[in-house]
């Protein structure tokens, strides 16, 4: 996947706040050390590879990028759907992207706008990355996605914090100083999986155990198969 350039991520920086930056974890992309920027990509990169697969040999998908930030997964959607709609809260990093790249199959909504325009059962894929646990009370959410997945064959994509001891320190060697989450990784699953969603497969990043920062999981409403595409 191609990583959105230093110069541009700046650019989008500078349009936000700071911590709406680090929120969308534009300061991780952009750190003096090697490993931390190597973490903050692999994880998108991850979710890259979850994306490709979930899609299969389709190239018409609909696509719901949930907290879509930076649109760091706008370009690798693109290569799979007809139509992306990206959905945040703040947008003006997304819309320098947009703009930048020329994503014409992106759409970018607030999640008002989202929950009013998205027509239901019509998504194929929604990806969620780092966004859930920044969402409280989250099952109206769950409801919703539900809401807009196709009830056969859709596929929620997400990556969680653990908020682990190994995860706080990253954050600490970042310089990250936001506020931690309530929840985590493992709260999270069981409260999508209580919301009506069968869990197919699980990576956790960089090692399980007490080695996990975060979790990459595969969810599809309970009535179909399990991240499988068509």
């Amino acid at each position: 996947m191609r990583k959105i350039p230093a110069e541009l991520l700046r650019e989008m920086a500078a349009a936000l706040s700071p911590e709406d930056a680090a929120e969308m974890a534009i300061p991780s992309y952009l750190h003096r050390r090697r490993l931390m920027r190597g973490m903050a990509w692999w994880r998108v990169e991850l979710l890259a590879q979850r994306l490709e697969r979930a899609a299969g040999r389709h190239r018409d998908l609909t696509i719901v990028d949930f907290g879509c930030g930076s649109g760091v997964l706008f370009e690798e959607a693109s290569l799979v759907s007809e139509r992306i709609y990206g959905v945040d809260i703040v947008l003006k990093a997304a819309e320098i992207l947009v703009e930048r790249w020329g994503l014409s199959k992106v759409v970018l909504l607030t999640p008002d706008q989202a929950a009013e325009r998205i027509p239901e059962g019509t998504v194929d894929i929604i990806l969620a990355g780092e966004v859930l646990e920044h969402v409280e009370p989250l099952e109206p959410t769950l409801k919703l996605f539900k809401r807009w997945l196709d009830p056969e064959h859709g596929s929620l994509l997400v990556t969680l914090p653990t908020e682990s001891a190994l995860y706080r320190l990253g954050r600490k060697l970042a310089g990250f100083s936001g506020h931690y989450h309530h929840s985590n990784a493992r709260s999270i699953d069981e409260e999508i999986r209580e919301a009506g969603f069968s869990r197919g497969h699980v990576r956790k990043i960089p090692l399980g155990g007490p080695f996990a920062i975060y979790w990459c999981a595969d969810y599809a409403p309970a009535t179909s198969s399990v991240a499988t595409g068509r």
